[in-house]
């Protein structure tokens, strides 16, 4: 599955889901934003949210060897309830039913687990209400 016949929404949620679904609904509005900054920004990230999302290695869930991706193919199966609210959370942030509380972040990790040669060339914003994740702007 590679996931080019999801609708937008279905996308979207499931990138929240590999990403952050063990997260605050705030953090998971945070991170499904970056995807849409980058829309925004018409760069080489991609024309729109489908090609933003899966361009190969910008969001970890959805590399062939990252665990995530195969929970991204059932999520249901996998977590219905951190489904449901990815679901919602992508519905709310794709009909502008929330903010981004990111100022216009474009990426993000989890400095517990990672440390990017990429977040010095950027703008750090740092954390949202005591996130996992740094956010970050090109």
């Amino acid at each position: 599955n590679n996931f080019s016949r999801d609708s937008d929404e279905v996308l979207l949620a499931r990138m929240i889901f590999g990403e952050a679904r063990n997260c605050s609904d705030e953090e998971k509005i945070a991170v499904a934003y970056t995807a849409l900054n980058r829309v925004q920004r018409q760069s080489w990230y991609g024309e729109d949210l489908k090609e933003v999302i899966l361009k190969p290695w910008q969001y970890s869930c959805f590399n062939e060897n990252d665990p995530n991706r195969n929970k991204l193919m059932d999520p249901k199966n996998y977590d219905a309830n951190a489904w449901k609210s990815c679901l919602e959370i992508s519905r709310r942030v794709l009909s502008n039913e929330v903010n981004d509380p990111t100022s216009r972040s474009t990426h993000y990790f989890n400095p517990n687990s990672a440390n990017p040669s990429w977040a010095s060339k950027m703008t750090k914003i740092g954390k949202i209400n005591n996130s996992r994740h740094e956010f970050y702007r090109e």
